[in-house]
């Protein structure tokens, strides 16, 4: 399993360095700066711009949570969206539990799978917080 983590992580890296190389970056940060002179640089008209080209980024290079990544990353990946989700949730630990195995626990097994999972995703919102503040800077 590890060593599948690593060479999916060597083939993102390689993939993320030829975006540079090429200036696909360079060209969606034009686009993003056209996009918003035709929208608007309100709120509602950069977030639009930010979504449209979030679609854009996973439809070509096909980001999805697939079942190599680890359980941290699918953990993440649903933390991610359920930070950027416009709808109120009141309990987003329950969003994140595996009910096929929390099906399967005794009570005290229960409870340490939930304070573990609210620590995962405490570290995690964290995390997403941390990444979103570096790429607006």
């Amino acid at each position: 399993m590890a060593k599948k983590t690593m060479n999916e992580l060597k083939k993102r890296a390689l993939l993320a360095k030829q975006r540079m190389k090429m200036g696909y970056w360079e060209q969606m940060m034009r686009d993003r700066e056209k996009l918003i002179s035709e929208v608007g640089s309100t709120y509602e008209g950069k977030k639009l711009v930010s979504d449209y080209q979030r679609e854009k980024y996973n439809r070509e290079f096909n980001v999805t949570v697939s079942k190599h990544m680890s359980r941290d990353e699918q953990l993440y990946e649903k933390v991610r969206l359920i930070l950027e989700s416009d709808e109120l949730i009141i309990n987003p630990i329950a969003r994140l539990i595996d009910n096929s195995e929390y099906d399967k626990m005794d009570e005290e097994s229960k409870q340490r799978y939930i304070l573990e999972l609210s620590a995962k995703f405490r570290e995690l919102k964290d995390r997403y917080y941390r990444e979103k503040m570096s790429r607006s800077s």
